[in-house]
């Protein structure tokens, strides 16, 4: 017997030939972690059931996309209610599905066991019954492993020759690639030359005996949204048709959205957006505008992103008719950092874009910047004293006509503490530990972590704030209190931390190494945020020319959890100088060679 309740991998419930019985109960979710055993549950809801009347398909269930690895199975969701029951057809590319055991309709959808890529493309699930229609439309992108070959698999050269290999990747068309030797990243240079849309040609010249050894190359899919093609800045009179068009490629499929003057575009009766898939499987986005009018003039920008990355190209679209300027908004700055004010202009043709702050003419020191073409003004470093109070955007319509907008920009100082460290202590001892904020924009908020978290009251710790001070006091200093402290401060401007830089807790020290022996490298720091360590290494003897050694390096070189190099099956090619350098982006990176002596 087939149940009536069907539960989908995204956890909804469907409940098939309703019952009046099934709204005499009460529906929850619960959810169990399946490491730790933790369940949730969900508050409760009732069902209401109406006696049966006739209606049109109505969509429960659809889908947008779905990607998957090749031999995976998914499952595009389409469901709907409506009585009688409706039927449902699927097709893929405008064709009815052709018949395949690897698709099965299923109560949620349309099932598909061991997709291939031959799988991808358009899906249209078509819906119906006596009372009306209705479709769900999506797309589904099979994607392959990537896999990466290098030919030829060996080669011999000579000393002075030129050896070149190749590195064949299937799977994708967007992807990174990087070579490396003896685990070591190849970087190019006089005699190293990297060929091919990818670099996937690797032609070295001059060859050396030292050049001798394993090369790998490594791939990694590249998803990144890439535009292929937009717009340009053109001219329109009232009352034409514009249509803007941006295509962009990525993985996954890049989402589009339009901004008019950095404010987004308002769909509405003469603004019409629209998204589609062509043929190559490429995102293209139109934005179309009828009967255009002089506010619809100014910088149209397309924005695309996707969980890779995010682009956008942007052009300026002038539309002829009596220049002004949009109203402009005060503006909040923050010291120390950049800021741009911008003064977006309607209307086409004008004569120039002029900046004036207290009726002097923009720039007038080496911080200042103002791009006439697009009107905008770059402030770099800001600082309160100088650049605080109200700019004057000038547009000069005609010869002897201008117009203008001000703007008031506030400058919010962030808060600046004094630094300090936490000296040594034994168990039993008292701790006092002060945090002074000694400059920035008042009231600010002082708040300690404990390893990145608010401290535990249970930790027996007591805080005191008076104005711009904090202090942390531990009376009876247990093993309970190690770990990393953080004073945070905070105010309108924004908020800082006192964090401590990095220091070796051991340092690497010279040693040897036994032929097809493990050798471990130690390094250690400490310093909060915890730091990351990297390897570095120079072969032979002489001067150090030192570069990075990938964290996974093969098979034979390992950075361990604590920092260490562990080389679990040394070589002759492995005695060197190895650096081992340490940051947290906290004060200046800290380094330090040791010399591995194989025999």
């Amino acid at each position: 017997m087939v149940s009536r309740f069907l539960i989908t991998f995204t956890g909804a419930l469907y409940i098939l030939d309703v019952q009046m019985e099934d709204g005499l109960y009460n529906y929850r979710c619960m959810t169990r972690h399946r490491y730790t055993g933790e369940t949730r549950q969900s508050n409760s809801a009732r069902l209401i059931v109406s006696d049966p009347a006739n209606s049109a398909p109505h969509i429960l269930d659809s889908f947008e996309r779905r990607e998957v690895m090749a031999s995976h199975r998914v499952e595009l969701p389409c469901k709907a209610s409506g009585h009688p029951a409706p039927k449902y057809r699927w097709l893929k590319d405008n064709r009815p599905l052709e018949p395949d055991t690897r698709f099965r309709q299923s109560m949620a959808g349309l099932l598909i066991e061991r997709a291939q890529p031959m799988d991808t493309g358009a899906y249209v699930c078509e819906v119906w019954n006596a009372y009306g229609n209705a479709e769900v439309v999506g797309g589904l992108l099979v994607k392959e492993p990537l896999k990466a070959v290098v030919s030829p698999r060996k080669v011999k050269g000579s000393v002075g020759s030129q050896v070149s290999l190749t590195c064949s990747v299937t799977g994708s068309e967007e992807f990174q690639l990087s070579w490396y030797r003896n685990g070591e990243l190849i970087y190019p240079g006089n005699s190293v030359r990297m060929t091919g849309q990818n670099r996937e040609n690797l032609v070295m010249g001059g060859m050396a005996k030292s050049d001798g050894g394993a090369y790998q190359c490594f791939a990694r899919h590249d998803g990144t949204p890439k535009i292929l093609t937009s717009f340009s800045e053109k001219v329109f009179n009232v009352n034409e048709f514009v249509s803007l068009a941006c295509t962009v490629k990525g993985t996954p499929e890049p989402r589009v959205a339009w901004t008019l003057d950095d404010e987004p575009v308002v769909r509405d009766s003469r603004h019409r957006i629209s998204h589609y898939s062509n043929a190559e499987g490429h995102a293209v986005s139109h934005l179309n505008i009828s009967q255009t009018q002089v506010p619809d003039g100014g910088v149209y920008r397309c924005v695309c992103n996707n969980s890779a990355g995010t682009v956008s190209y942007q052009a300026r679209i002038n539309v002829r008719g009596p220049a002004s300027i949009r109203p402009m908004k005060n503006l909040t700055a923050i010291a120390g950092r950049d800021m741009y004010i911008h003064c977006r202009v309607i209307g086409y043709p004008y004569y120039s874009i002029k900046w004036y702050k207290d009726s002097n003419l923009l720039p007038y020191n080496h911080r200042q910047r103002a791009f006439e073409n697009n009107g905008t003004l770059k402030l770099y470093d800001v600082q309160k004293d100088v650049d605080e109070g109200e700019y004057t955007c000038n547009v000069l319509v005609q010869p002897q006509l201008s117009t203008h907008q001000s703007v008031h920009v506030s400058v919010k100082v962030p808060p600046t503490i004094h630094p300090f460290e936490f000296p040594r202590f034994s168990i039993g001892q008292r701790v006092f530990i002060p945090c002074v904020v000694m400059s920035g924009d008042q009231p600010v908020f002082i708040t300690w972590q404990k390893d990145g978290r608010p401290i535990p009251a249970s930790l027996g710790v007591t805080i005191d704030n008076i104005d711009f001070t904090s202090s942390l006091r531990v009376s009876n200093l247990t093993l309970l209190h190690n770990g990393n402290y953080t004073c945070v401060a905070r105010n309108q401007a924004a908020a800082v931390e006192h964090q401590i830089p990095p220091k070796f807790v051991v340092q690497p020290k010279d040693q040897d190494g036994i032929y097809g022996k493990a050798v471990i490298l130690n390094c250690s720091a400490e310093g909060y945020p915890v730091p990351t360590i990297q390897w570095e290494y120079s072969k032979g003897a002489g001067v150090p020319q030192f570069h990075p050694i990938a964290p996974n390096s093969g098979f034979r070189i390992e950075v361990l959890v604590n920092g260490s190099l562990l080389i679990k099956h040394v070589l002759e090619e492995d005695s060197g100088f190895y650096l081992c350098r340490v940051s947290n982006d906290v004060g200046a990176d800290v380094s330090k060679s040791m010399y591995l002596n194989v025999k």
